[in-house]
């Protein structure tokens, strides 16, 4: 596959790599049909484990402001880019078979957000890891309100959301928001080995695991942060220019 994410096999694992460096690897609607077949294509024969990861300095800066600025006079359109985001970090969390997150660089918004929703993270040392959607005046939608918490804690989360802090990779793995983090020159080759041991596993076991180790995240939880994102951007739009 082609395109700005371009999709590997490599042995059992299926890796997707979100290649637009130039713009931080930010989530486009191009960028998040590739993880849709990304995705999809985790039921071809052989897959056991899904990576996903970045091109350059950037695991995922976040949604693509560029485009979603441009949607503010169509709003209709921009909830639809906003909710496809969504249901994507979404899916990640319902694969079927165990994702993990090979966090190569800057991970912000939408980006921490596609961490959060994997299996596994394992952070290069020199990542740069928060939720930064205060840093740049929005608030969150895909999942960071709901899933930090869980990862972290509520007053970490809190820390991360009100006060936009960055982590690095050996910070996260501190704090338990990545599994662990390790110098960026071993990353992959790190998760490569980490993706053939759970390969090599019982795959309905570990089919079976994944029901039971994945976060249960109550519905109203979802549902008040797109109810607070989608008042935030229709603020937005109608304001005066």
């Amino acid at each position: 596959m082609t395109g700005p994410v371009v999709v590997t096999r490599r042995g059992p694992a299926l890796w997707a790599r979100i290649d637009r460096p130039g713009a931080g690897n930010a989530c486009s609607s191009a960028v998040m049909a590739g993880l849709e077949e990304w995705l999809a294509a985790a039921d071809e024969p052989g897959i056991r484990v899904l990576v996903l990861t970045g091109t350059g300095r950037s695991f995922c800066a976040g949604a693509d402001l560029t485009e979603a600025t441009a949607l503010l006079r169509d709003l209709t359109a921009l909830r639809k880019f906003l909710d496809r985001g969504r249901r994507l970090v979404r899916a990640v969390m319902a694969a079927g078979v165990p994702t993990i997150a090979a966090v190569n660089g800057a991970a912000f918004g939408g980006g921490l957000e596609l961490l959060l929703a994997c299996d596994v993270a394992v952070a290069a040392d020199t990542a740069r890891i928060g939720d930064r959607h205060i840093a740049v005046g929005q608030v969150p939608g895909w999942g960071s309100s709901v899933l930090l918490p869980l990862a972290v804690g509520p007053a970490a989360a809190r820390r991360l959301l009100i006060a936009g802090e960055t982590w690095t990779g050996e910070e996260a793995a501190r704090r338990g928001l990545v599994s662990e983090a390790v110098p960026a020159a071993d990353l992959d080759r790190h998760v490569d080995t980490l993706a053939e041991r759970i390969a090599a596993l019982d795959e309905a076991a570990v089919r079976r695991m994944l029901r039971v180790a994945r976060p249960v995240v109550a519905a109203d939880a979802w549902d008040r942060e797109w109810t607070t994102l989608t008042e935030h951007v229709t603020a937005l739009a109608t304001q005066p220019e």
